[in-house]
């Protein structure tokens, strides 16, 4: 992360206020998009502002928009490279990142860790939610949706970032078999779920299978008949292999997802959701 401390939403951190936190994310990156989803799924678009990068600026980094949409100075922030936002942060390392929350009051990042916003966006953020807003991280299925979260974020999510960004050889074709073998993990208990024919059943022997806790709960999506924050974590990144990551894969181009039927079904019918994928997003995907 590229702050010294990424804060929580707590009664002795960070308090809860609409239009005080401005978030500042790209549809082209796929931890931004964890936090996107559940920022236009819970309704809080209006209680939480968004500034948007589409690109990199001559300084290398995020470069954010004007009023009319183009690469220039946010109007609310005041700066045109997210660098400028961070430079304002007490304990800030180059490089800057999304997402970013800014607080408006201070100019300060002061969270930069998209799971922690995704979760905190779910629960402290509860009586801002739209009407109609799905519970994203329900206290009766907890325990596991915190076991898919740790296991999606080692053996998924940080495997695809080291597969398709590591200049180490070995290291970014070992975390490729990773990912894959995960994939195969994910469809068999996805089928076994849906009475689908588990077709990937081999990879079960070859990685530490999710907690128990995990696998008791899973249905349709990942905890039961409707999707949570374990779903849109994994979502993002299967979205970001299937729409040109899988073509950077070491040794030659990874299978579609439709390799996997249960992990496809699930994929698919989580893009159909509304909410799930911007016209922004569709775009830096190239769909």
């Amino acid at each position: 992360m590229a702050i010294a401390t990424s804060h929580r939403f707590s009664s002795d951190d960070l308090p809860v206020e609409a239009g005080r936190y401005r978030l500042v994310a790209s549809p082209s990156c796929p931890w931004s998009r964890r936090v996107l989803i559940a920022r236009r799924v819970l309704g809080l678009t209006e209680a939480l502002p968004l500034s948007m990068c589409y690109g990199r600026g001559e300084d290398g980094f995020w470069e954010l928009t004007g009023p009319d949409g183009e690469p220039g100075t946010d109007a609310v922030l005041g700066a045109r490279s997210l660098a400028e936002v961070y430079a304002a942060t007490p304990g800030y390392t180059p490089p800057p990142t999304v997402p970013a929350l800014v607080d408006t009051t201070t100019g300060q990042v002061v969270s930069d860790d998209s799971g922690t916003l995704l979760f905190d966006l779910a629960t402290a953020w509860w009586d801002l939610r739209g009407a109609g807003a799905p519970d994203l991280y329900p206290l009766n299925r907890r325990n596991s949706t915190d076991a898919w979260d740790e296991w999606i974020g080692k053996h998924i999510n940080r495997g695809h970032g080291v597969a398709t960004h590591s200049k180490d050889e070995a290291k970014a074709a070992a975390a490729a078999q990773g990912v894959l073998v995960a994939f195969d993990v994910v469809d068999t208990m996805l089928a076994r779920a849906t009475r689908m024919h588990p077709s990937r059943e081999g990879g079960m022997t070859l990685v530490d299978l999710p907690p128990l806790s995990s696998i008791v709960s899973i249905g349709q999506f990942l905890c039961g008949t409707e999707p949570t924050g374990s779903d849109i974590r994994l979502f993002t990144t299967v979205q970001a292999y299937e729409y040109g990551g899988r073509q950077s894969y070491p040794g030659s181009e990874a299978p579609q997802i439709s390799f996997w039927p249960a992990l496809s079904r699930w994929f698919r019918a989580l893009e159909q959701r509304p909410g799930w994928v911007s016209s922004d997003e569709r775009g830096a995907l190239g769909l």
